[in-house]
């Protein structure tokens, strides 16, 4: 049975991810069919506060399927605004609302051994709580994609660099 909390993440995901998927849609040569529909696995996010700056390194494992290329990527957005995300995932497209994310042209594109892995860095941010979620998705399951449980991490203040969350 899939809770609320996972439907609001696989929204979330699914809205932030669409202007990566028409990016991506552009950028492929072969065009993906519904009968090529791949089993999409979520990434493995990992976190790390680097003084006021977060190294987000985000591994796609989907093995790459040239009729339905698999991408992944990251959000990071102030903590306090996660109940908003898991009431209505699309503010996550609102200007201003995240902190930061996956540039649509820097996305970890699967490979053929499924281990491609990019690590970015957000520019600094303030003292706070974030919590940073991970995707991945394929062009056919831009509407279903697989997310990761929101990380929370703390930048700065005497508590900066603690991690909760996986």
């Amino acid at each position: 049975m899939q809770t609320g909390t996972s439907r609001g993440m696989k929204r979330l995901a699914g809205g932030a991810a669409l202007a990566a998927a028409a990016a991506a849609t552009v950028a492929m040569t072969m065009p993906a069919t519904a009968s090529a529909a791949t089993e999409v696995q979520p990434p493995t996010v990992v976190t790390a506060v680097d003084g006021s700056t977060l190294d987000i390194t985000v591994t796609n494992p989907n093995v790459l399927n040239l009729l339905d290329a698999q991408s992944c990527g990251a959000v990071a957005f102030d903590a306090t605004k996660l109940p908003a995300v898991l009431a209505d995932p699309t503010v996550v497209l609102e200007p201003g609302f995240v902190a930061w994310a996956t540039n649509p042209i820097e996305r970890v594109l699967a490979n053929g051994t499924g281990d491609a892995v990019k690590t970015f860095t957000t520019p600094e941010l303030p003292d706070g709580a974030y919590a940073v979620l991970g995707e991945c998705l394929s062009l056919t399951t831009v509407a279903n994609p697989q997310t990761t449980m929101p990380q929370i991490v703390l930048v700065g203040g005497p508590l900066g660099g603690m991690q909760f969350g996986s």
